[in-house]
């Protein structure tokens, strides 16, 4: 599903020269449509995987959304890319719940990644 973001510049001001002040231009310019294309892929939006509590004390809930029949890799991330923890998920309904016990990791900041259909979902993670 592409998704198209149309941004309208008009009404741009000049620079006099000779004056130094900016001054509105006799005619404005026609406006000018600039097109990003955004492609939404595997169903991956803000609602695909949802932490809570977040910030936690370890044990962690992942939700995930809308990968029904989907091979899912699972990955918790340190900042500095190593995966302390890994697991393949399948046969996943509509929602599905899955509780990880991250006590035995140090205090800070993790990843957590979701990969399905070549392509993947990092989210943030603190851990206290």
């Amino acid at each position: 599903m592409k998704q198209r973001i149309l941004l309208f510049f008009a009404g741009l001001l000049t620079v006099g020269l000779s004056s130094g002040q900016a001054a509105r231009s006799a005619t404005p310019p026609a406006p000018v449509r600039i097109e990003a294309h955004t492609q939404a892929r595997a169903g991956f939006d803000d609602r695909t995987l949802v932490i809570y509590p977040n910030p936690s004390t370890g044990i962690v809930h992942l939700t995930i959304n809308g990968l029904v029949g989907r091979r899912v890799e699972l990955s918790v991330l340190n900042v500095i890319g190593t995966v302390m923890h890994h697991e393949t998920l399948s046969e996943l309904n509509e929602r599905y719940t899955k509780t990880l016990d991250l006590t035995h990791f140090a205090s800070g900041l993790y990843y957590v990644k979701l990969e399905a259909d070549n392509s993947s979902k990092l989210s943030k993670l603190v851990i206290r």
